[in-house]
């Protein structure tokens, strides 16, 4: 969704710039969402999940094998 980003780590501000198909249908996905509550009053939320490493994730993961 975010694709060349100018900021680390991206946070809810930080524009949209799609550089995939797939990515472009995610922030499509994004908008309606957003649209849709704004224009029906309607409790809808959005997630925008990222992958991360961290020390606290153990080395059975799955990308380790």
């Amino acid at each position: 969704m975010f694709g060349q980003v100018t900021e680390t780590p991206q946070n809810e501000q930080t524009p949209f710039y799609p550089r995939s198909p797939y990515a472009g249908g995610e922030a499509l996905r994004h908008w309606i969402t957003v649209n849709y509550r704004e224009s029906y009053g309607l409790h809808a939320s959005s997630g925008i999940l990222f992958n991360h490493e961290s020390p606290r994730r153990g080395s059975s993961s799955s990308l380790a094998k």
